[in-house]
């Protein structure tokens, strides 16, 4: 959690590119899958699932590259092995976007003329997305990253099916990254909801980490490296009033500085 602008989404990008550097420098030939979503504030009454159906899509667009083929194969046949299963119409219909794990785009316009006259419940969506999300992170070599941005936005279907999702014992291969401006999140706010009911679940391990504005020595430096400076005594007043200004927010200084 932590302030708009605070750099949130930045460490949830670093550490992904750390963990497939890593992998890399091991020799693994492993590859690393991240499925990122983000909510919208215009987007949270009208359009349930938005952040979770772009993450899905996401995945699905990397998945269904070329070089993917003998793992989407593998991810298909598990998928619909179970002729009783009906993962693969209630995903299609839920969360549009991950069609194409399932199917070409020809099949996809047949499946889709006869699913839109089927109404779902509640308890089928999450069953049905667990069965699918379970089933595809079995497939992989590495776990999922699996990252939602701007979670104070997330609308209500989301908050349920995270709540049955996020603390169930069922998941492995998976790490999920919520982020959220803790300004925006009391006691009593969904999420804050969420984390603690993930928390007493006991499932795996969890952690919240809050990020704060920089303090006046980073900002200094940082302003030092951005002219030039042989220090950060040279911009000390330039510092001081950029900090003034920001409270060492990292992306209001940079728009302080373009200012300048």
């Amino acid at each position: 959690g932590g302030y708009s602008g605070v750099g949130k989404s930045a460490v949830i990008s670093e550490l992904v590119r750390q963990v497939e550097e890593e992998e890399h420098n091991r020799g693994d030939n492993n590859n690393i899958f991240c499925a990122q979503g983000k909510y919208s504030k215009l987007q949270a009454a009208a359009v349930p699932f938005s952040a979770i159906d772009e993450s899905l899509g996401q995945l699905a667009a990397e998945l269904t590259k070329p070089y993917h083929e003998e793992l989407l194969e593998k991810i298909r046949h598990k998928l619909c092995c179970d002729d009783e299963s009906d993962i693969e119409q209630v995903m299609r219909i839920t969360f549009p976007s991950v069609s194409p794990l399932f199917s070409t785009d020809d099949d996809d316009e047949k499946s889709n003329k006869g699913a839109l006259s089927v109404s779902l419940d509640m308890n089928e969506v999450k069953q049905t997305f667990k069965d699918c999300l379970n089933c595809i992170c079995s497939c992989l070599d590495s776990p999922l990253i699996w990252f939602l941005d701007d979670c104070q936005w997330s609308d209500e279907a989301s908050f349920l099916l995270l709540n049955d999702v996020l603390p169930s014992k069922d998941f492995s291969n998976i790490l999920f990254m919520g982020s959220y401006r803790s300004n925006e999140v009391n006691d009593e706010h969904p999420f804050h909801e969420l984390m603690v009911n993930v928390e007493k679940s006991g499932v795996n391990s969890t952690a919240r980490v809050d990020l704060f504005g920089l303090s006046p020595d980073d900002i200094g430096e940082f302003i030092s490296d951005t002219l030039g400076k042989d220090g950060a005594s040279e911009v000390s007043t330039l510092t001081e009033a950029v900090y003034a200004k920001t409270l060492g927010n990292i992306f209001f200084v940079k728009q302080a500085l373009e200012e300048l």
